[in-house]
């Protein structure tokens, strides 16, 4: 990690133990649309388990009109960066008014392509998806195309529905834990870890493989 990086995380760090509601605090508003997800995956929850922190910087892939964004933001601070992904001009949209709203500085809007999130390259400590992989044709493009935006220590979390937990999951296409170590490992990756503490989905974690 650079020297100015570290210092800003280590402020930020400082900062969120330090002052009451300067980070999972904010009270920024919740859609009415959002309310019934976020029980099936509380985001709080979902930080916690993905172990992001004050003044890291997170790219989130298929953001859509912001429902983690603005957790994602919220826990990463001040000296933190959100990069929004979406291939949905009208959704970013929605979400940069949603971020003027709610005083977010620290989100930045990324119109990408299916195949091609456009990312900065080497810029993120994670990369984080959600109820987006199985609405992808074929998600190996896209993981590849993740892969140099990534810091070399850079964790990919991607959160799933799994067909074996819900009755939906099949005709859903939700990926099962065997077809997500799979594909991880065909576009590059390392699976690390999978946690399966909630009810309908799993949280994987992944690394790109050396030399990939």
């Amino acid at each position: 990690m650079k020297t100015k990086e570290a210092v800003f995380c280590l402020i930020g760090w400082l900062l969120s133990a330090a002052v009451p509601g300067f980070s999972q605090n904010r009270p920024f508003q919740v859609e009415d649309w959002e309310k019934r997800l976020n029980e099936r995956q509380p985001p709080l929850q979902i930080l916690d388990a993905i172990g992001l922190k004050p003044g890291m910087v997170v790219g989130e892939v298929g953001a859509g009109t912001g429902r983690m964004t603005m957790w994602l933001a919220d826990r990463v601070g001040e000296f933190g960066k959100t990069y929004a992904n979406d291939i949905n001009r009208e959704y970013l949209e929605h979400l940069r008014e949603r971020s003027r709203r709610d005083g977010f500085e620290n989100i930045e809007i990324v119109l990408g392509e299916a195949e091609d999130a456009k990312l900065p390259a080497g810029a993120l400590d994670m990369v984080f998806m959600i109820n987006v992989y199985h609405h992808l044709d074929n998600p190996l493009p896209l993981l590849r195309n993740i892969l140099p935006s990534l810091k070399p220590d850079g964790t990919l979390v991607i959160v799933e529905c799994d067909p074996e937990k819900v009755d939906w999951g099949k005709e859903e296409g939700c990926t099962g834990r065997k077809d997500m170590a799979k594909e991880l490992s065909e576009a590059g990756y390392g699976l690390l870890r999978t946690e399966t503490f909630l009810n309908e989905d799993n949280i994987y974690f992944a690394r790109p493989r050396s030399g990939s």
